[in-house]
Order: C-alpha cells, then structure tokens, then sequence
C-alpha cells in the first residue's frame, strides 16, 4: 500500500544524518573521543582532513587512543600530532607536541623516544621521511621509522 508519495509506508527509512559536523566525525570515527568534543569542534572547521588521517592512525593502533585520553590535549594543534611505525612493522609511535614520541607494540610497554630525521627515500611514486632514535639505546640502536602521519 502506498502513502500517496511514492514511498511505500512500510518501509524503514535510514535515521537521519547528523547536521553537526562534529557528530558526523564521532560518529564514523569513535576513537577520536580521546580528543574531547571541545577540541573537534574547535579544530574540525580547519583542520578536518588531517583530523580524519589522525583517527585513522588511532583505528589502526588502539593504544595510541588510550594514551592520548591519558593527557591534556587542549592545546594540541592537529597539524602537530605525528605518527610512525617502525620499518619492521614491529611498533609505532604517536608525537602530540613535536620532540617525543611514546612507542609500542601493542600498548602493554609504552617507551618515550626522541626521534630525529634522518632522510627522505623514494616510496611509490612519491618520498618519505625517515627517522631514527636521536640517542642510541640499546633498544632503539638499529631501528628506523616512517613517518605516517
């Protein structure tokens, strides 16, 4: 039976979409609650995109989410959030304030290192950077990091 608009009156319509930008964002990326709504709706206005490439990195590693909530990140710009995974693809790190970042392989041993450039190599048509621990450990003495964010 229908309803005289061309809908047939029963079927389910999809609920509406969020009008609120901020809403939208949560909605399709939980884990950039750690950041709080304030900041979203501060920064989302001009900094959506790399906001988005931010909740992406925090889907991939959960435990950079957790960290972040951990902290005061009112005043983090979003253009200063940088992550990097390991060339062996056995850690990454996130940076919220540029200098440090706070490494893992899952969480469970969070480790601050500072990282500095070391280069940029070809990758796909296109370069990436590369970096290294600047202080040597006997942890970190080999390894090198990409910059994924």
């Amino acid at each position: 039976m229908s309803s005289g608009d061309g809908v047939d009156a029963g079927a389910v319509r999809p609920p509406p979409e969020p009008a609120d930008p901020v809403e939208r964002l949560l909605r399709e990326y939980p884990e950039l609650e750690a950041f709080g709504v304030d900041w979203l709706r501060r920064w989302a206005p001009r900094a959506g995109r790399q906001i988005v490439g931010i909740a992406k990195v925090l889907r991939r590693y959960p435990w950079m989410a957790e960290l972040v909530g951990q902290g005061p990140v009112g005043l983090v710009n979003p253009y200063s959030v940088e992550a990097y995974v390991a060339r062996d693809g056995s850690e990454a790190c996130i940076s919220l304030f540029g200098g440090w970042a706070y490494c893992s392989a899952d969480g469970s041993n969070v480790r601050r290192l500072e990282l500095e450039f070391s280069r940029l190599e070809p990758h796909e048509g296109g370069v990436r950077e590369v970096y290294r621990p600047k202080r040597r450990s006997i942890f970190a003495r080999t390894k090198e990091y990409i910059r994924i964010l």
